[in-house]
């Protein structure tokens, strides 16, 4: 299992949002790609970078993942505001290693199909948002009538390389992942499966590693010190 640290970034900076609310967000870097550059030292292999004014649809911060990836030689996953083919195809091109689809593939599925034909499997991830069991879309502002393990077999079926799944009611709480719903997913498709959300100590990574996911998405608990980056990689070491 590896430990992908998170940036995510609003307004140009690095900042954590609590259950997905901007209205609740830090910063903790001024700049992002100094955030990226010590979690590249600190041994990260793959970061996960959100554009949280995409997802959000007040803007967007090209400019800013460009020049972090210009910057890192670490595989990054980006996502927030994917809508398009052409964004994906830009993303791609820059350097990410994956891009990830959110609202746009509860909208328009044919969109992810389109990205896995022309990029491949690896290239592409969905993210399964989840409230009350339902899927989550636009910033999870809004809560859809689907069912998230639905969701996911539909999006296993396309070819998709990874599903990243979030419980939206812990994301950035500190409260511990979600394992019971984690599990479920895992036990429902094949596919690769990141968990994300929630992780608040080393204890919360090793029981993760006993759900069969890939990796797990850790943000405010890096950012706020509750362990190192090194620690969570020692943890899970051989896991």
């Amino acid at each position: 299992m590896i430990v992908i640290p998170a940036v995510d970034i609003l307004g140009g900076k690095c900042v954590r949002l609590l259950r997905g609310d901007p209205k609740k967000s830090k910063v903790y870097y001024e700049n992002p790609t100094e955030a990226a550059k010590l979690l590249e030292e600190q041994g990260a292999e793959l970061i996960h970078l959100i554009d949280l004014d995409a997802a959000l649809g007040s803007g967007e911060n090209m400019e800013t993942i460009k020049n972090l990836l210009k910057n890192i030689s670490v595989k990054v996953q980006i996502g927030g505001g994917i809508r398009s083919l052409e964004k994906a195809d830009a993303l791609l091109k820059m350097g990410a290693y994956r891009v990830i689809f959110g609202t746009a593939a509860v909208k328009n599925p044919r969109l992810v199909q389109q990205a896995v034909r022309k990029h491949g499997s690896e290239s592409v991830a969905v993210a399964i948002d989840e409230k009350d069991d339902k899927v989550a879309v636009h910033g999870w502002k809004n809560r859809s009538e689907i069912d998230y393990l639905d969701l996911s077999r539909s999006f296993e079926e396309m070819g998709v390389g990874a599903l990243i799944f979030t419980p939206i009611s812990v994301d950035g709480t500190l409260e511990g992942p979600r394992i019971e719903k984690t599990v479920k997913l895992v036990e429902t498709v094949n596919v690769p499966v990141i968990a994300s959300g929630g992780v608040a100590s080393v204890e919360d990574l090793v029981a993760l590693t006993g759900t069969g996911v890939e990796g797990v998405v850790v943000g405010t608990a890096l950012y706020e010190k509750k362990f190192t980056l090194k620690e969570a990689l020692e943890a899970v070491k051989g896991c």
